[in-house]
């Protein structure tokens, strides 16, 4: 495989076979699945092997890709398990609201002198393509609702700045509906909300639509496919593996693993960087590299660790996040000295022949 060209057409084609699926309610074959992971591990063996690497992230074809290795990241081939999507959960749900009016002055952070809680689920727990099929149904649903019989379009997700398109023709205003990717994991209540914007015209359906675009789960799959570079599997360090590593070393363990990313550019001046709405820490890439000590990586990644645990006060229209009480639990850290030191001179580090 020397391009990503068939990604486009395969996409189309898994789109097509599970809105069908949708449509007469049925549950998906596995062979979905399985002919996901193998184009994806394909791309991965050639990555690893150095003889391909997918450039342009912003080509569809590169995001479509990165979507597929995202949905089948837990499951590989094996089947996706016992069905769920028939289970429609409640549409006044809170989980399923947009986004409040204003955001909380507060973000309280995490008290890990308590452990981890059983009752949170790691997100490496859930089955992602459960969840690109739920939301297959979820849709269905939501077009029958609206008003709109679901076996008279199609349907797809897409990957754009376009929270949604829609296209159509004289005699049948809608054929086809395309919705952006990051409204996958949406609930019941934003997916009735959208189909209501689109089929409906509803001004205030389509103000919940749009917003649910600055919500947590909207950015993390949005991070999936955007300028964010995801986590790969020939990077010099493994980040969630260290992010575990530290959270038991020095959290116990009680932390959720967030979203963990680098930046597209190499970045001497920000090493790394929490965002406290989007639950994504982002590291330079210029740590990604073999000559950068691993001390300096596990700082950085621990540093971002902190303001997880400590959350952000706003005061006089200001986030506040290094306080000292953050400072006291950063110097926790062993040989936090050195790896200060290390930071400090990272650029020499890297442009040593």
């Amino acid at each position: 495989m020397s391009d990503l060209t068939a990604f486009s057409k395969f996409w189309r084609e898994v789109n097509r076979t599970l809105w069908r699926c949708a449509v007469d309610k049925v549950e998906p074959r596995d062979f979905v699945r399985i002919d996901m992971w193998n184009r994806v591990e394909n791309v991965q063996r050639l990555e690893k092997s150095a003889l391909y690497r997918v450039s342009k992230p912003k080509i569809a074809e590169s995001a479509i890709y990165r979507a597929c290795r995202w949905i089948v990241a837990q499951g590989k081939r094996t089947p996706a398990g016992a069905s769920t999507f028939f289970d429609v959960e409640d549409v006044t749900a809170p989980e399923n609201a947009a986004i409040p009016e204003h955001w909380p002055k507060f973000y309280p952070g995490v008290d890990t002198s308590l452990g981890k809680d059983p009752s949170l689920v790691r997100r490496n727990d859930v089955d992602n393509y459960q969840v690109f099929v739920n939301g297959f149904f979820y849709a269905a649903r939501a077009a029958e609702l609206a008003g709109i019989a679901p076996q008279s379009v199609t349907f797809e997700f897409i990957f754009s700045k376009d929270r949604w398109r829609v296209h159509g023709d004289k005699t049948r205003p809608i054929t086809s509906i395309q919705v952006n990717f990051f409204y996958l994991s949406a609930g019941p209540k934003i997916w009735n909300a959208l189909f209501a914007a689109i089929v409906q015209k509803n001004l205030q359906s389509r103000k919940i639509a749009e917003k649910y675009a600055q919500t947590t789960q909207a950015q993390k799959l949005l991070a999936v496919y955007s300028d964010m570079s995801p986590l790969r599997i020939n990077d010099v360090y493994n980040l969630n593996r260290m992010f575990d590593e530290l959270n038991a070393e020095y959290f116990n363990d009680a932390l959720l693993r967030p979203m963990i990313a680098w930046t597209t550019r190499p970045n001497y001046r920000q090493l790394g960087s929490y965002n406290f709405f989007w639950d994504i820490i982002c590291l330079s890439r210029i740590l990604n590299d073999p000559r950068v000590p691993e001390l300096a990586v596990r700082f950085v990644l621990f540093h971002e660790m902190v303001h997880i645990k400590h959350g952000a006060r706003q005061e006089n229209c200001r986030f506040k996040t290094h306080t000292p009480e953050f400072k006291l639990d950063e110097a926790r850290f062993k040989g936090k000295d050195e790896a200060e030191e290390i930071c400090k001179h990272l650029r020499e580090i890297v442009d040593m022949p």
